[in-house]
């Protein structure tokens, strides 16, 4: 099968191309063909060797974690799906990912992908979505009536979390430069903060301060939005452990914090699947992407330069 591959650690110019052998499912998994790939910023992290301490990576190793497609073959027992479904899933990060034409995956954490958009879009949802419910839901207990600050609310985490937190019924507050302000509002964004203009402390504080804040830019706006939370409160990190200086600042407020890292999960991803069903939340912006385009999209990644989600058209629907 095709695919895109890392045989080492490195810049965006260790991704290859690569002819390897199809794989097969086990017992309790089932074989894919992937149609869409969606594409994270923990792709670049991975290929750049900066989670290794996390976890073991075994060469060549494909990425790509938000997949959407069609069931090739079952495991002997599987139980839940057949040949033909249309599912997506978020492979975990010690397996091979979806920069290739087929995966395989525990039939634990597919769910059947909604019947109302397309492979692309499906494929933009599992990493945002699983993120986004686990980290606000799980993590935050966030409830109605709740002041929630969400960083980048243009970017795929962003644009699902603005979303899943209006469901929920809190007030959202989120930055973006301004030629996002009416994609965000759209969203459901109730405070839209100009980050290159405006400090986004002073705007919490003149809030109230934050219950909540999902903290995905990390360094010192990890510390700041801890300035911006109230004693008490909760920011989950989807970037960055607390150093000494957040920490010691988030214990004095008494402060939940810590580095938050998804769980892939069957039940949540059909969670999600009844939400985009529903139209209680829609995709987020994306943009497709060939094979060759991979590279690139990784530097774009790496620079912050994007609305959404890139993701990549493996099969045409």
């Amino acid at each position: 099968m095709r695919a895109m591959v890392i045989n080492e650690f490195g810049s965006e110019n260790v991704l290859v191309s690569a002819e390897i052998a199809t794989p097969e499912p086990k017992k309790n998994e089932v074989l894919v063909r992937n149609y869409a790939c969606g594409l994270n910023p923990v792709d670049y992290k991975i290929r750049a060797g900066a989670l290794k301490d996390l976890f073991a990576v075994r060469f060549p190793r494909i990425l790509g974690g938000d997949i959407s497609g069609v069931i090739e073959a079952v495991g002997a027992k599987v139980k839940k799906f057949k040949a033909g479904d249309e599912v997506f899933f978020s492979s975990p990060l010690n397996a091979n990912g979806g920069y290739a034409e087929y995966s395989v995956v525990s039939e634990n954490l597919v769910a059947m992908k909604p019947t109302n958009i397309s492979h692309l879009e499906a494929a933009s949802l599992p990493v945002a979505g699983l993120t986004s419910i686990q980290a606000l839901r799980d993590f935050s207990s966030l409830k109605y009536g709740s002041k929630i600050l969400i960083h980048a609310g243009a970017g795929g985490v962003g644009s699902f979390a603005i979303q899943y937190a209006k469901y929920l019924g809190a007030k959202v507050f989120t930055t973006a430069s301004p030629k996002n302000f009416d994609y965000v509002k759209s969203l459901g964004a109730d405070v839209i903060i100009d980050y290159q203009k405006e400090n986004f402390v002073d705007v919490c504080e003149n809030a109230g301060r934050m219950d909540v804040v999902l903290e995905s830019v990390g360094e010192e706006t990890y510390l700041k939005s801890v300035q911006a939370t109230r004693e008490g409160g909760v920011i989950p990190s989807i970037v960055d452990a607390p150093n000494d200086e957040v920490r010691i600042l988030s214990q004095r407020k008494e402060i939940k914090t810590d580095f938050f890292l998804l769980t892939c999960r069957g039940r949540d991803l059909e969670e999600i699947s009844k939400l985009i069903s529903s139209k209680t939340i829609v995709p987020g912006h994306i943009e497709p992407i060939q094979f060759y385009q991979i590279p690139w999209a990784h530097t774009q990644l790496e620079r912050k330069a994007m609305r959404g989600k890139f993701v990549l058209e493996i099969q045409v629907n």
